[in-house]
């Protein structure tokens, strides 16, 4: 079954990307014999594999539409790269060869065009089991960089700009990954003693290892079977501890039982995660995006706090309900805002620094609204935490502003639409007309 599954895939690949990919030279293509890498010599299940790599090369090249040379089976060596080039004078070389990895096989295949002396190789981990799918699909990919490549449109670029990096190992954001899923494992644990009521210490360990190890034992699951790049697993980290830290403010804001607000924050950061792998689902997700989603949980928290505090004109507590609210508003808003936007980490980090140096701003500014008398007043209060809130947005807006790119585009392609007005001379007078004008 997954011969035939191989086969269609190749079968399939030859109608998207056409027969003749090589039209830029003869079509004789050399399949030098299958050799395993020097660090892979001795190994003896390498060795059995090899035949079989020079059969499903010898198949993706007739399946390319290319007219496949036998070349005689010597020894299994892996050639000079001189000797390639001399190999390539008048067909197609093509050399594969096998190497034993960690995380599986190594297969790299170097092909290089007639009469040129530039060796083009292509790399990718593979298993065993999906060896077939592997050397059609890069066998493909080999000739369709030898023929012009086709000039890329601005929706292509972009495309392109956003694909992951061939050179970044999979799952990149393990680490990251691992380290927030041990220690909200070792939090729910936790969680699991504080609601049971029991008051025994000795409980308390064997709980929070146990969840830590379930923790890490998952993160180490989802990184096998799905990619997770280092901005996705920041992405996930801010839609589970924000939420989580929402759940927690909020349960004791409500005076829920203490005992059961860590139930309460587990749900809600369970619900964040939820909502986070829906969002990485639909888009694409870089390191931008994840600081915009821990900056609004942030930010949010504070504004939040600072509206409550507004609304009662006191300062003499902590504001637990706005700032739970706040935390799960804002992470919410600015989770679904990064999946609209295409920001670099280290602009949100400085959007970030202005909205802070802004609240500090406002703060010293209206300091003396709070030394003119030694009671409270809920005006001058109010007035007080007014300035350190629009100094908030003062700062974020500045930072916004102050970041934006040098090179500004012109205004007839920044703009969808501009408005126009114009008088034309006629016999009986003059014509005024107005409109708009622009791409619909």
């Amino acid at each position: 079954m997954a011969r035939r599954a191989a086969r269609a895939l190749r079968l399939a690949l030859t109608v998207l990307t056409g027969a003749g990919a090589a039209h830029a030279g003869p079509s004789d293509v050399v399949a030098l014999p299958a050799a395993a890498a020097t660090e892979s010599a001795t190994d003896a299940g390498v060795a059995t594999l090899l035949p079989h790599l020079d059969q499903l090369v010898s198949e993706a090249v007739q399946d390319l539409g290319l007219t496949l040379t036998l070349e005689p089976r010597g020894a299994r060596e892996v050639p000079s790269d001189g000797s390639l080039v001399r190999h390539a004078r008048d067909a197609w070389v093509v050399l594969p060869t096998l190497e034993r990895r960690p995380r599986g096989l190594r297969v790299r295949i170097t092909a290089v065009r007639p009469g040129t002396r530039v060796l083009l190789t292509r790399s990718e981990l593979s298993s065993p089991e999906d060896l077939d799918v592997r050397v059609a699909v890069m066998m493909r990919d080999l000739m369709q960089a030898c023929s012009a490549p086709a000039p890329l449109d601005k929706p292509a670029l972009a495309a392109q700009s956003l694909a992951p990096d061939p050179s970044e190992p999979r799952s990149a954001g393990r680490a990251v990954l691992a380290l927030n899923a041990a220690v909200f494992g070792g939090y729910v644990g936790y969680s699991i003693q504080s609601a049971s009521g029991s008051s025994d210490e000795r409980l308390v360990y064997p709980l929070v290892a146990l969840g830590t190890g379930v923790g890490l034992g998952a993160s180490m699951l989802v990184a096998d079977e799905w990619d997770v790049g280092v901005g996705g697993a920041w992405y996930l980290a801010a839609g589970l501890w924000w939420p989580t830290s929402a759940g927690l403010l909020l349960s004791a804001h409500h005076d829920v039982p203490k005992e059961d607000r860590y139930v309460y924050s587990v749900v809600a950061g369970t619900g964040g995660v939820a909502l986070a792998v829906a969002s990485m689902s639909l888009t694409t997700v870089t390191d931008g995006d994840a600081a915009l989603a821990h900056s609004g949980g942030a930010i949010g928290m504070g504004l939040g706090g600072l509206t409550q505090l507004f609304v009662e004109g006191k300062t003499s507590h902590t504001p637990l309900g706005g700032m739970g609210y706040g935390a799960a508003i804002g992470t919410l808003g600015a989770g679904v805002v990064a999946t609209q936007l295409d920001l670099k980490a280290s602009r949100v980090l400085l959007v970030d620094l202005g909205a802070t140096l802004g609240a500090l701003t406002g703060a010293a500014a209206g300091s003396p609204l709070l030394l003119v008398d030694e009671q409270e007043s809920k005006p001058r209060t109010r007035a007080w935490l007014g300035g350190i809130f629009a100094g908030t947005l003062l700062g974020a807006g500045i930072g916004w502003w102050s970041t934006r790119k040098a090179d500004h585009p012109v205004i007839g392609e920044s703009l969808p639409a501009l408005p126009y007005a114009m008088a034309t001379p006629e016999a009986h007078g003059t014509r005024m007309e107005a409109g708009v004008v622009g791409r619909f």
